[in-house]
């Protein structure tokens, strides 16, 4: 049996600064970003009808959809081979696509094959393979003109988290899986809010809906009997003025 590795080792602005400089260096190319756009545009439309309430649940759904520069040796180190496609890799941008449905954004500035499209030549870290920078989502929802705010790791606190429930109207928030073991990766997820409570969108999770932004964000993942750690919790405001 592997040993398990706890998450405390590397939690915080640590990793998301190490996330940052990592896609610098490795994100994907324009060209090869603009090719996936082309046909993330068509494949989108087909998948439109599976949509819910407008909103990406089911990021297993996007065989293909194309996020990330195909390398063999990196699919065989993390993936087993299989290709690199949006259904593995594209959670933070699926968060942030949610994020902008939940805000009332249209049209294809607001599109996911174009928010595919700008995140992959701006943000991948390793091509794709570990995913979206989150402080590339941050950088995003900056440049645009967003209101927004985020809290990160031991100052994820129930007043903390509270605050930003009670200024912004949707949420992002990135966590481990599971903080008893860094191999179960990372999640990144966009919550929005109802007359029900605070519902989890793309969590792979049962549907349910928590009666506090804090509650969502902490209890994220327990169907699957594993504690997670939040990593950033980030509530999102339509651009300002």
């Amino acid at each position: 049996m592997a040993k398990k590795i706890n998450t405390k080792i590397l939690k915080g602005m640590g990793l998301l600064r190490i996330e940052d400089a990592m896609s610098f260096f490795t994100h994907v190319s324009e060209k090869t970003a603009s090719k996936h756009r082309e046909i993330n545009v068509e494949t989108f439309e087909l998948h439109k009808p599976r949509l819910r309430n407008g909103y990406i649940e089911r990021q297993h759904d996007l065989e293909n959809m194309y996020f990330g520069s195909q390398r063999n040796l990196l699919s065989k180190w993390f993936l087993g081979g299989r290709d690199i496609v949006a259904a593995r890799n594209s959670c933070e941008v699926i968060a942030v696509y949610n994020s902008l449905v939940a805000l009332g954004k249209k049209g294809d500035d607001y599109s996911f094959p174009n928010l595919l499209y700008y995140f992959e030549k701006k943000a991948t870290i390793l091509k794709g393979y570990f995913g979206t920078s989150i402080l590339g989502v941050v950088n995003y929802y900056k440049k645009n003109g967003y209101d927004y705010e985020y809290v990160v790791a031991k100052n994820i606190t129930e007043e903390n988290v509270k605050r930003i429930e009670d200024k912004y109207p949707t949420y992002v928030f990135m966590s481990y899986n599971n903080t008893e073991n860094i191999l179960d990766m990372i999640h990144t997820m966009s919550i929005t809010r109802d007359e029900k409570g605070f519902f989890i969108h793309n969590s792979y999770c049962k549907d349910e809906w928590y009666p506090t932004l804090y509650e969502a964000v902490v209890r994220y993942n327990e169907d699957y009997k594993m504690k997670s750690r939040p990593i950033i919790v980030i509530g999102v405001g339509s651009p300002k003025d």
